[in-house]
C-alpha cells in the first residue's frame, strides 16, 4: 500500500509543478507584441476537429480490423468520391442555358 500511496504523491506532485510552470508567464515587451487572440481560437478549433476526425477513422479501423483481419487496418476505396465523375453527371442534368451561366462566372 504504500508504494501505491507514495507513486501517487510523486504524481500529484509532478502535476503540480507542471500547473505552476504553467501559471509564470514572461514579461510582456514591446519587440514581440501579442498576437490576436481569434486566429488562435480558430486554429484550435481545427486541431480539435482534426483530432476528432483522426481518432474516428482509428476507431473504425480498428472495428475493421476486428472483423476482415489485417486487411482492414486499410481504408477501402469505395468511401471515395469519384469526383469527376460526378461533376459530369451533375452537369449533364444542366440545360444548356444554365451550363453557359455557370461557365460564365
Amino acid at each position: 500500500m504504500s508504494t501505491k500511496s507514495a507513486k501517487i504523491n510523486e504524481l500529484l506532485n509532478r502535476k503540480r509543478k507542471i500547473q505552476e510552470e504553467k501559471v509564470e508567464e514572461p514579461s510582456p515587451s514591446t519587440s514581440n507584441p501579442t498576437p490576436d487572440p481569434k486566429p488562435l481560437e480558430e486554429k484550435d478549433e481545427k486541431t480539435e476537429k482534426a483530432k476528432k476526425a483522426l481518432l474516428f477513422e482509428a476507431k473504425r479501423a480498428k472495428e475493421r480490423s476486428d472483423s476482415m483481419g489485417p486487411q482492414g487496418w486499410i481504408r477501402p476505396k469505395c468511401l471515395e468520391t469519384n469526383k469527376r465523375f460526378l461533376q459530369n453527371t451533375l452537369k449533364s442534368t444542366l440545360t444548356r442555358k444554365e451550363r453557359e451561366r455557370l461557365n460564365g462566372k
